[in-house]
């Protein structure tokens, strides 16, 4: 980023995510905080990963916010359900865990990644991913039946998709408009971004930096669509919360910038048309009054040599009266 007072709130998460004290804080490295959902707020949170906020909007959050007072938090993860009363899933159970042992690793069960993707969608078979489903099924089975577990991962992964195609198809819509050059600004005033970015329609740079007209308005919402609601509508339907893939957020939010991008499209294509329109229409209107071969000069050319015939006319008329006087 060019103005590093931004690029900070960034690197003030990201410097510290790989050490201990990001969730066993300073100075008393406790063992009991670092179990509670809390400590996960600061960095997942916000427009692009509120697994968080999600969380907390579940059932599983639900319970948790009213219940977790009377869990015993001194007991380990392991024994969380049997010994701590722990009677929902707090985040670092369900992350942590791994065909029934827990450990720090809390990323050998993720499937589709931070943003999901085409390529995602289209090798949720592999058995890379299959495996993984396996590993998920069975962190849902120690509250859930198996059956429950694989209807609603299933669930899941059919939202997810429906939200990968809708933001794929926009992406056709926009870079259709930046292919033909009808991006406002793209042939006059559209700067190239800071190296070594590239310029791009909708990229993830454009949430940051701005110069003339990049991005444009259809660029900044689909740059949106993509990194933030299309992102909110898969960690709502991973942490089961509704109103977050539906209505509050993600689909109904994916619905709009869709919308939106389709206008923009409808109105900068009707645009070009009338300026191709203007441009075919231009050598007559270019000459103005002063071309005769114009329809307009030549009417007016005939009116005019018209009026000074008949001038003419009068004049001569008057003259010969007064010498006849």
């Amino acid at each position: 980023m060019e103005q590093r007072e931004v690029a900070e709130g960034c690197t003030f998460y990201h410097t510290t995510q790989n050490t201990c004290n990001s969730c066993h804080t300073r100075h008393e490295f406790s063992a009991i905080e670092a179990r509670k959902p809390q400590t996960c707020a600061m960095c997942h949170n916000g427009v692009d990963h509120n697994e968080f906020e999600n969380y907390l909007l579940s059932k599983h959050g639900t319970v948790f916010q009213t219940r977790g007072d009377k869990w015993d938090w001194n007991a380990q993860l392991s024994d969380a359900l049997e010994k701590g009363g722990m009677n929902a899933p707090t985040c670092q159970f369900c992350h942590m865990e791994y065909q029934g042992e827990f450990s720090h690793n809390m990323v050998r069960k993720v499937r589709w990644a931070f943003e999901p993707t085409p390529k995602i969608a289209d090798n949720l078979h592999h058995p890379w991913f299959e495996n993984r489903k396996e590993a998920w099924v069975g962190t849902c089975s120690n509250c859930h039946s198996d059956s429950f577990s694989r209807a609603y991962l299933d669930d899941m992964d059919k939202g997810v998709i429906s939200g990968v195609k809708i933001t794929e198809e926009s992406r056709s819509v926009l870079m259709k408009l930046y292919n033909d050059g009808l991006l406002p600004g793209q042939k006059t005033n559209r700067p190239a971004p800071p190296a070594p970015e590239k310029d791009d329609a909708g990229a993830f740079f454009q949430l940051f930096w701005q110069k003339g007209n990049n991005p444009s308005v259809v660029e900044y919402e689909f740059a949106e669509m993509w990194e933030h609601h299309k992102i909110k509508h898969y960690k709502a339907l991973a942490h089961a919360n509704p109103g977050g893939y539906t209505y509050s957020d993600g689909w109904s939010q994916l619905i709009k910038s869709a919308a939106r991008i389709n206008d923009e499209d409808a109105r900068l294509r009707e645009a070009a048309e009338i300026r191709a329109e203007l441009e075919r229409l231009a050598p007559q209107k270019r000459g103005g009054l002063l071309e005769l071969n114009t329809p307009f000069r030549q009417a007016m050319t005939a009116g005019v040599g018209g009026f000074a015939l008949l001038a003419g006319v009068g004049l001569l008329f008057v003259r010969n009266r007064r010498k006849e006087q």
